[in-house]
């Protein structure tokens, strides 16, 4: 137990989802710069929208949700990852979260993102 270290950051991660019934078949890498842009902390939270970006990454929305940037977006990140030079994130395609747990944006915009995907839905 001497050698055990941590990689990432410690502290309470909130619980978003309720039940996953569909993951995205062998997770995604989401592109570094859009994902450090809005979440400066380096840690990309459960519950992050994602939507298809250049060379197979998928990005990070960084600005208020709407119908037109969330055109194509496949679901949401399971569990808090670590914001290195190549992330890869399960991602929630068909389950129950908790609106009150997502991050700002995806709060703000919970009704966008259950027509989006209406694989999902919150409580």
């Amino acid at each position: 137990m001497k050698q055990i270290t941590k990689s990432g950051p410690s502290g309470f991660q909130k619980v978003v989802f309720d039940e996953i019934t569909a993951h995205y078949p062998g997770g995604v890498h989401v592109d570094k710069t859009s994902a450090s842009t809005r979440f400066t902390d380096g840690v990309l939270p459960a519950g992050t929208v994602l939507v298809p970006g250049d060379e197979w990454k998928f990005n990070v929305i960084n600005e208020a949700l709407t119908e037109a940037n969330l055109a194509g977006a496949i679901g949401l990140t399971t569990h808090d990852i670590v914001i290195d030079d190549f992330p890869l994130v399960a991602v929630a395609i068909a389950a129950t979260f908790r609106a009150e747990a997502l991050p700002d944006l995806e709060q703000a915009g919970v009704a966008l993102i259950k027509k989006a995907l209406p694989r999902l839905t919150s409580w």
